[in-house]
């Protein structure tokens, strides 16, 4: 019984001495520059939703997302969600690419509709390979004379 104590007593110390010297690497996706209010990250998705700030609002939230499709393409994303049905209803997607320190539009996509609370559209488009891409979203509501609007900008995707 003594000897079954001290082999379990010496285990324990074995499996704390482990625990306790475990290293700890940080992810290098989230360890990169911010430009122009976007981190450029190595993640393969990056998406943000920029919610109303007062109640008794029109627009409830406007979403912006990219996504590295794996095949030389990334999906463009983007939302407008009403809290109640407005009028019309205004979304312009914004595929930029970062390049010699700056961002450039690459490709626009503009759409509307009427008489809804939700709006969402979604495009795949080819880009070149070796840069960061981005979304920016321009999300309008209007409801009578009423017009609000949000504008959700996403980090950068590495597209490798």
């Amino acid at each position: 019984m003594r000897n079954i104590k001290k082999i379990i007593k010496n285990v324990m110390v074995i499996i704390l001495v482990f625990a306790v010297n475990t290293a700890v690497f940080a992810n290098e996706g989230n360890l990169s520059k911010t430009i122009d209010g976007s981190l450029l990250t190595n993640e393969n998705c990056s998406e943000i939703s920029l919610r109303a700030d007062v109640k008794g609002n029109i627009l409830n939230q406007g979403t912006a997302k990219v996504t590295d499709n794996g095949n030389g393409s990334v999906n463009v994303y983007g939302a407008v969600l009403g809290s109640v049905v407005c009028d019309k209803m205004i979304l312009k997607l914004t595929l930029q690419r970062y390049s010699n320190g700056s961002w450039y539009n690459i490709r626009t996509f503009s759409d509307t509709a009427y008489n809804t609370a939700l709006l969402t559209k979604s495009y795949n488009v080819q880009v070149t390979r070796g840069y960061y891409y981005r979304v920016k979203a321009a999300c309008v509501a209007q409801d009578g004379s009423v017009t609000e609007s949000k504008t959700p900008i996403t980090n950068g995707i590495l597209v490798e």
